[in-house]
């Protein structure tokens, strides 16, 4: 669950690519399947996690998307209320001050959800790819 941000040339990648593949065989071997994983709240933190970071407005079209091929109703209307209760935190470019290797060496993806968790932005009773919770996962995030 640590894995994301991880800047390009950095070799722990290798270690994440490879524990990442585990894990998908771990999750096939216990019948977790994405639809297990992909739910309405899971889709509204991703929209609240893009919206505190400042991403890519691709996301507004990427998650109603994933949202329409596993039968959510989830739409653009639903990213944009996301968007716009959720608090901007990481100064992030290109309309930002900083990059995204500085948020990664910062605590990155990790310490911005734990950050939202606590604070009510995101829904901690999510299963995750770890086959644990949101919160569970973030139980160890300073």
């Amino acid at each position: 669950p640590y894995s994301c941000g991880a800047p390009a040339p950095y070799e722990m990648r290798d270690r994440f690519n490879f524990a990442s593949g585990e894990k998908v065989m771990e999750l096939i071997a216990k019948n977790i399947r994405p639809r297990d994983i992909i739910t309405r709240k899971a889709l509204e933190n991703a929209a609240t996690v893009v919206s505190a970071t400042g991403g890519s407005t691709n996301a507004a079209l990427h998650l109603p998307a994933i949202a329409h091929e596993a039968g959510i109703k989830f739409d653009l209307f639903d990213v944009a209320a996301i968007f716009e209760k959720t608090p901007y935190i990481a100064d992030l470019k290109p309309g930002g001050k900083y990059v995204a290797k500085d948020m990664f060496e910062a605590g990155g993806i990790p310490l911005l959800m734990k950050t939202l968790l606590d604070h009510g932005y995101l829904h901690g009773d999510c299963m995750t790819v770890t086959g644990r919770t949101l919160a569970e996962n973030m139980q160890h995030v300073a």
